[in-house]
């Protein structure tokens, strides 16, 4: 047997294809126990909390994401596939559907308990870092990181950063994660996902607990002061803002009333917005030089708008840019075979149907 092939079932396969499947069996194991402990452990800390986020994340999830799966394949079959846009789509459905099914299911148990740990977050480890943020984003800056981001943008240009922070950032999340679910590269699809689920569970849930924080359009409910007036008369006066106004207003209604809503939960530091985009800027990178140069714009915009929105300080998104490039590289050492890590700077394949 040569070092390049192995022999399985009578076979000889390129020995590539044979490390990546016992890798992807073992790694894919544990990423599923991973993320099954993961709810698990939300479940037993808040059993009635964690099921009625269940039903309330059920509905969105059977209306969005077929609707997002019909617009992005779509765009697939009719960038791929002209001649023939609809069978491309339902060859993809009949091929995929089965690999994607689980990875939709652990991310719905992975979102439900990551809402239900956020929610939880002033129970266990009641805000104290805001003070501490504050002064390290004026040292880093030499003021309050939002006074320059309202002047640099004006009124009629911020109408793209409340649209992008607040609809576009939901689409690429989830439109990342139904490409990936559907995506037949084995290595970079389970790369991903590990760094996902990492991503969700160091930043979202553990780091949030250890630096427990409301941010600066929270900051003066929590602590008193006027300290971020400026903030909040800033966002009254924009009109685009409103609906960074109204949630804010749930938010914190929830939060008094002790209500497990959907979406809820006060949580700063570090910031999942840009942690989400920072790792789907790493992954975009992988298809080339445009897809990386959207990637990281879209995370920039994000990083600029967590504090332009009021939502975050500076330093949540800095952080949360250096969590998730450790995570990004030890993913790629330690969950991809040897035998594809030499692949990784290469240009990833678009997917497409399997032939038959």
């Amino acid at each position: 047997m040569s070092a390049h092939t192995a022999q399985r079932n009578g076979e000889r396969r390129p020995l590539g294809v044979f490390d990546l499947d016992i890798a992807a069996t073992r790694s894919g194991w544990l990423l599923t126990a991973l993320c099954l402990a993961y709810s698990l452990a939300a479940l037993c800390l808040q059993p009635g909390r964690y099921m009625h986020l269940a039903q309330s994340y059920a509905e969105p999830f059977v209306f969005f994401l077929p609707t997002l799966l019909a617009a992005g394949l779509g765009v697939m079959a009719l960038t791929f596939a002209r001649h023939s846009p609809t069978r491309f789509m339902l060859d993809m459905l009949r091929q995929r559907w089965l690999g994607a099914a689980p990875v939709i299911l652990l991310s719905f148990l992975g979102i439900t308990a990551f809402t239900a740990f956020k929610i939880a977050i002033p129970d266990i480890v009641p805000f104290y870092a805001d003070r501490m943020l504050v002064e390290l984003d004026v040292g880093l800056h030499g003021a309050d990181p939002w006074t320059w981001a309202h002047r640099v943008v004006p009124e009629s240009i911020s109408a793209v950063i409340f649209i992008g922070y607040g609809y576009g950032w939901h689409v690429q999340w989830f439109g990342t994660l139904l490409f990936v679910a559907f995506w037949n590269s084995p290595a970079a699809r389970l790369r991903y996902l590990w760094a996902l689920a990492l991503t969700t569970i160091l930043c979202g849930t553990v780091l949030a607990m250890a630096l427990s924080s409301a941010g600066p359009i929270f900051h003066d409910q929590f602590y008193g002061g006027d300290r971020f007036a400026g903030l909040r008369t800033a966002l009254a006066r924009n009109g685009y803002a409103a609906p960074v106004r109204m949630y804010a207003s749930y938010l914190l209604t929830a939060y008094t009333s002790g209500r497990p809503d959907l979406g809820g939960g006060i949580s700063a530091m570090p910031s999942m917005h840009v942690a989400f985009v920072t790792l789907n800027a790493f992954f975009l990178s992988g298809f080339g030089r445009r897809w990386a140069v959207a990637g990281w714009s879209f995370a920039a915009l994000i990083l600029f708008g967590s504090v332009y929105t009021g939502w975050h300080y500076a330093v949540d998104g800095y952080l949360s840019i250096l969590v998730v490039s450790v995570i990004w590289y030890l993913t790629g050492r330690f969950v991809l075979p040897r035998t594809s890590r030499d692949t990784i700077g290469m240009r990833l394949p678009l997917p497409e149907p399997a032939p038959q």
